[in-house]
């Protein structure tokens, strides 16, 4: 009788302990995907646009990156036209806008005098049951400035986003799987930003948008969805994306990929 219940002790304690183990490994994981999230937004910060691309999933099918009006892109490539091509364009238009501005000056590089800052608000985190994805959405606010070839006169703006990513695990490895951020509102520096919207036109349907106008990094493989819901005054408050809720195993009618 006496072995049978240590027997029932060592039982419950051993599952005690792999549970324990469990919640540890998932705590693990949560701190580094909190720490990608941060890092990749300050490698935008820096304009480091390769080391940014290299946290993007590469041995895992259905990549999609969907930034805003952008479109949707697809796979590591298109990922990387996004990531690369696309800043890269609107590096070269502020370059060129500086120079107007500045034609005397030898200026250090064609990002010279730009800034995109985010503020990154704590996550809502949920790593899968499985410890094979995750997922994650939060609020972030970014401070710019920059100029434009077409009107270099430098202006300093500060956009709302929301933002929600599924991760894989690859090797060991977090990473980007598929990428949603939605700006909900442009705030003009310096001016009541509730101005611009009292007379601000209806946004197309979803679908009608093939890319975001004057940039020449790349095209979408896919338009815009219905996600890019920015703020009008008309608009109703939403609940979206929504945060994740505690699973299992990764489904993708609850995926951030549209």
């Amino acid at each position: 009788m006496a072995s049978k219940n240590m027997e029932e002790k060592l039982e419950t304690l051993t599952k005690r302990v792999d549970q324990l183990e469990r919640d540890n490994e998932r705590l693990h994981d949560v701190h580094k995907i909190q720490n990608l999230i941060v890092k990749e937004a300050l490698l935008f910060e820096a304009h480091l646009h390769e080391e940014r691309l290299n946290l993007v999933a590469q041995k895992t099918s259905g990549v999609t990156i969907e930034w805003g009006a952008r479109g949707v892109f697809e796979g590591y490539e298109g990922a990387r036209r996004t990531f690369i091509g696309i800043e890269e364009s609107f590096e070269k238009s502020h370059a060129a806008g500086m120079k107007k501005l500045f034609p005397n000056v030898k200026l250090p590089g064609e990002n010279a005098g730009m800034l995109e800052s985010q503020l990154v608000g704590l996550p809502v985190i949920e790593v899968a049951g499985d410890g094979k994805t995750a997922k994650a959405v939060w609020i972030s606010m970014m401070a710019i400035g920059k100029t434009h070839e077409q009107d270099p006169k430098p202006t300093g703006q500060f956009l709302w986003w929301k933002s929600a990513i599924d991760f894989v695990k690859e090797d060991g490895e977090w990473k980007i799987w598929h990428y949603l951020k939605n700006p909900v509102f442009l705030a003009p520096s310096g001016k009541d930003w509730m101005e611009m919207y009292l007379n601000m036109p209806a946004l197309p349907p979803p679908g009608a948008g093939t890319g975001l106008p004057g940039s020449h990094g790349g095209n979408p493989d896919r338009p815009t969805t219905m996600q890019y819901n920015p703020y009008r005054m008309t608009r109703l408050p939403t609940y979206e994306p929504a945060p994740p809720e505690p699973y299992e195993t990764f489904d993708g009618k609850d995926s951030y990929s549209y």
